[in-house]
């Protein structure tokens, strides 16, 4: 094993020399994300994908780099601009494949000018060709001299055991991202169905509102529209005996209109109560509906808060909680409503471990 490792060679480098070089360089990406998440938020947090002290993107980018540009070592300008290309590629499609994977960005570079979909920016890819340019000219030959130190048998037992340490932890890795993102998907699943009976809620109680101020209006109009013809009949009329003949004819069509409306109010009594019992029926039917929304809205709110408390008891150092504080830009869903409350009692969570720690100090 060690003679076919050590003997087989791809792109100038043996088997042996890309698998060191791919754990060694996937555990200095996961120090330099850790030295910049403390640098710029001043907490130390284990930035990386895994749960162990690795970034398999970093080790990936390396292993490209070696590849493609070591016959290229002699031009800086050659070297900075691969480096500005392989690695800003390979984050670009990490991202989109880790997003068509779990629907999560587990980075976000949204608020960066000059974007492409959130994967990558321009700031970070020009930084990319300017470590590029560091590891290759000054880091590399630093890490192949030690690698070259270390027994070929003595480096493969080594690789052994810490390739299985690292196949158990993407095992265990992947299952816990597929459970976050399951989660995460319920709870923006719950979040939509309470905004949907939240909507019902307001539209059936605009709706009964809303009836009953068209009928208010109804009876102003009548109101307004009786006035406007009383002014207008009495600009219309200036002399006495002319208002006087008026108001006989007026009051002869209204006792008229009395005998007719007692007949018809006679005739149709049997409907009118029936219409009241309808409008009864569908004042008691809104009443039954807006309760079992607001029962409804109640139970949802209950469950989407029961799996944020669940999600909140996991280990901070292992599975969901942990990649919700490794990574603070990742986003999940399209309307963002879950990740910010969650963020929100994460904080609150940990600040009141450390309010009881310094009480029991």
């Amino acid at each position: 094993m060690v003679s076919f490792l050590t003997d087989t060679v791809v792109c100038g480098f043996s088997l042996y020399h890309i698998l060191a070089y791919f754990l060694i360089y996937s555990c200095i990406g996961w120090c330099l994300e850790v030295i910049y998440a403390a640098a710029t938020t001043g907490q130390l947090v284990n930035r990386g994908f895994l749960n162990g002290p690795v970034c398999p993107i970093y080790g990936f980018g390396m292993i490209i780099v070696l590849f493609a540009l070591t016959p290229l070592q002699h031009s800086i300008l050659l070297l900075y601009i691969g480096g500005v290309i392989l690695p800003s590629a390979l984050e670009l499609v990490g991202g989109w494949a880790l997003y068509k994977l779990y629907h999560t960005r587990w980075w976000d570079y949204s608020d960066f000018p000059f974007n492409i979909g959130g994967y990558i920016c321009l700031e970070f890819c020009l930084l990319w060709g300017v470590g590029t340019l560091v590891v290759m000219r000054i880091v590399h030959p630093v890490v192949a001299d030690l690698v070259a130190l270390i027994p070929p048998f003595v480096g493969v037992i080594l690789m052994c055991f810490l390739y299985a340490v690292y196949a158990v932890d993407v095992v265990a890795t992947a299952i816990a991202a597929s459970a976050l993102a399951d989660t995460l998907d319920t709870m923006e699943q719950l979040g939509d169905s309470i905004h949907a009976v939240s909507d019902a809620m307001t539209q059936l109680l605009g709706t009964t509102t809303l009836n009953a101020d068209q009928k208010l209006d109804e009876g102003r109009l009548q109101f307004k529209l009786a006035a406007a013809e009383a002014r207008d009949a009495a600009e219309k009329r200036p002399s006495a005996r002319e208002t006087l003949a008026a108001i006989r004819a007026k009051a002869a069509e209204a006792s008229e209109a009395a005998r007719r409306a007692s007949e018809d109010a006679r005739l149709n009594a049997a409907e009118a109560a029936n219409a009241a019992r309808l409008a009864a029926k569908g004042t008691a039917e809104r009443a039954a509906e807006l309760l079992q929304l607001e029962q409804l809205a109640a139970e949802l709110q209950a469950r989407s808060e029961e799996m944020q408390a669940q999600l909140l008891r996991t280990p901070r150092i292992v599975g969901p909680r942990r990649m919700l504080r490794a990574y603070p830009k990742l986003r999940h869903g399209k309307k963002l409503r879950t990740l910010p409350t969650l963020r929100e009692m994460l904080h609150r969570a940990e600040q009141e471990n450390k309010d009881d720690n310094k009480n029991t100090k």
